[in-house]
């Protein structure tokens, strides 16, 4: 709740206003297809193309449409090897969590990397070509940290959901 609090906040200090339920269908079928063009937009949302190109610019300037990108299949682009590792460490202060930042920011093979809390003080998410590339990466990333004092790797054998798509709560709107 504390999240969707902010985020009308933030929408409202840059947009001059509360999120109302055009911005919420706009939101919602961008993060399905961000490849629309306005026109198509303004006919899925009931709206014009200028009202559209108009809010969509405004929810961009707030942050609240971050980024337009194609999602790939990793199976078709030779990564089929999916894996989550959960990463433990001795001490996870600002300079260590900043180190283990940079390190694994420059791994290709991971794509999303959290620091969380919990037991845990890490999780990444990778797609590996095979067991030979995951172990490569893990070697670069663990082997040579004394701090990290355990990883488990957790291979992804089914996927029920995947779907990256934040749900819009029409709470947001103002009516």
């Amino acid at each position: 709740m504390q999240a969707v609090v902010k985020i009308a906040r933030v929408l409202a200090e840059y947009c001059k206003g509360p999120m109302d339920r055009l911005d919420i269908r706009i939101v919602d079928i961008l993060q399905r297809q961000g490849d629309l063009t306005h026109a198509e937009l303004a006919e899925a949302v009931g709206s014009t193309p200028s009202t559209c190109l108009r809010r969509v610019r405004s929810l961009q300037k707030a942050g609240i449409l971050t980024r337009n990108v194609f999602l790939a299949d990793g199976a078709k682009l030779g990564r089929g090897l999916r894996a989550i590792i959960t990463v433990t460490t001795k001490d996870y202060d600002l300079a260590r969590r900043a180190a283990f930042a940079k390190s694994v920011g420059a791994e290709p093979a991971i794509s999303y990397a959290y620091g969380v809390t919990g037991d845990l003080d890490a999780i990444l998410i990778g797609n590996f070509r095979d067991m030979v590339e995951y172990q490569a990466t893990c070697d670069r990333l663990f082997d040579g940290d004394k701090n990290i004092t355990r990883y488990t790797t957790h291979f992804i054998s089914e996927t029920y959901k995947d779907d990256p798509a934040i749900p819009c709560d029409p709470a947001l709107s103002g009516g």
